[in-house]
């Protein structure tokens, strides 16, 4: 019994040290004009869907990238 639970405490931190280990992509976001806040992601296909909801294109807001129909009326 004391072998399981002595393997099981080192699958844990194996695992947790895998985790640490894995290289994050993170961006920064304001929550107001002066308050940033560092936000990572730890898969790629959230940081890509994160990056293209706030990206500007041109003059447009980053806010036509969440709404319906790019903000336009129908």
């Amino acid at each position: 019994m004391i072998n399981f639970i002595a393997d099981m405490n080192a699958s844990i931190e194996k695992h947790e040290k895998e985790l640490a280990s894995k290289p994050r992509k993170g961006m920064v976001v304001y929550l107001d004009k002066s308050t940033p806040i560092l936000v990572q992601y730890a898969d790629e296909d959230s940081f890509s869907n994160a990056k293209r909801v706030s990206s500007r294109q041109g003059q447009s807001s980053c806010l036509r990238n969440v709404i319906d129909n790019g903000g336009k009326l129908i």
